[in-house]
């Protein structure tokens, strides 16, 4: 989902090793019992008949794909009449700001990041996304002074339709082309949010390239806050991600990522990103990712880690 920095520097509370067990727990409750993944049921020629009210059934489901850990989301759609649930288990992030004479810091600890996926039809999805809790805090070490802040953070709610691809196979130059409104609602404390409704409208992209490499390209076009929460301003998000199954099913992506607005004298935020995703079985998937800022503009760096369950 569009990640703006003013939202997201919020604070991280404990340390890396707690983290890392929180990660383990829960997705061992998820994996119980994990099956070999199996490759993908062939696609039957017509599967239009099926909605939310006639599900497809599970022999004939796409193979399973998520919008995280990257940026760039994909272009599929959940299958009709089946939810998927994308659950960041953590989510830290930690900007430095030493520019012009500052000596400050921002850290942000996001738990519980669910991203709720419903089919609809053959080719739309609706969604609806929370972070569970937030942890905030800033340390301003000119002024020798820190703040904390905790709480829910925004919802956000949309869907998604597919234009084409989402049946496609897998031969090389074949593409998948989709339409990704998503509207935040402020559901976050004023001193977690910027406590005002934001618009972003996606369009993600997928091309299959020689060597089983894949290619996806994401434009987001936004109506958001500006940086002192005084206005509106229109945005534009760009972001492109390369990826490839490396070995023992580790699919590894590399991604750019920037944005821009239409606010006067702001320096667009750019970063770099890696990670990977591990498909337990045919509707489990584990991920973990690394974002570092390319600017100062932008977040230091961020490091997220999660599980998706296809039901």
């Amino acid at each position: 989902m569009p990640n703006l920095l003013n939202a997201r520097r919020r604070s991280a509370i404990g340390s890396f090793a707690e983290i890392a067990v929180l990660l383990i727990a829960c997705s061992g409750a998820a994996l119980a019992d994990p099956a070999p993944t199996t490759e993908a049921a062939t696609q039957p020629s017509n599967k239009w008949q099926y909605s939310l009210l006639n599900p497809a059934p599970s022999n004939e489901l796409r193979g399973m794909d998520t919008d995280r850990p990257d940026k760039t989301n994909t272009p599929h759609t959940i299958d009709a009449g089946h939810l998927q649930i994308e659950t960041g288990v953590f989510d830290y992030v930690y900007y430095r700001d030493e520019y012009q004479g500052a000596n400050a810091r921002a850290e942000a600890l996001d738990l519980g990041q669910f991203n709720f996926r419903l089919g609809v039809l053959n080719d739309l999805e609706v969604n609806a996304a929370v972070d569970a809790y937030d942890f905030v805090r800033n340390t301003d070490y000119l002024d020798n002074q820190s703040s904390r802040q905790s709480g829910l953070g925004d919802l956000v709610v949309g869907g998604k339709l597919n234009l084409w691809g989402n049946d496609g196979g897998d031969d090389v130059w074949d593409t998948a082309l989709g339409i990704q409104p998503q509207f935040k609602i402020p559901t976050a404390r004023e001193d977690l949010g910027n406590g005002h409704p934001e618009l972003f409208v996606g369009v993600p992209f997928l091309i299959n390239l020689p060597a089983d490499f894949h290619l996806g390209l994401q434009p987001t076009f936004s109506w958001e806050r500006n940086s002192t929460n005084s206005g509106d301003v229109a945005g534009w998000q760009n972001s492109a991600s390369i990826d490839r199954v490396l070995f023992w099913n580790f699919d590894i992506y590399l991604e750019y990522w920037s944005h821009v607005s239409t606010e006067s004298h702001q320096e667009a935020q750019q970063t770099l990103d890696v990670g990977f995703t591990y498909p337990w079985n045919d509707n489990v998937v584990l991920d973990m990712g690394v974002n570092f800022g390319l600017n100062k503009a932008s977040d230091t760096v961020e490091s997220v880690a999660g599980v998706s369950v296809r039901f």
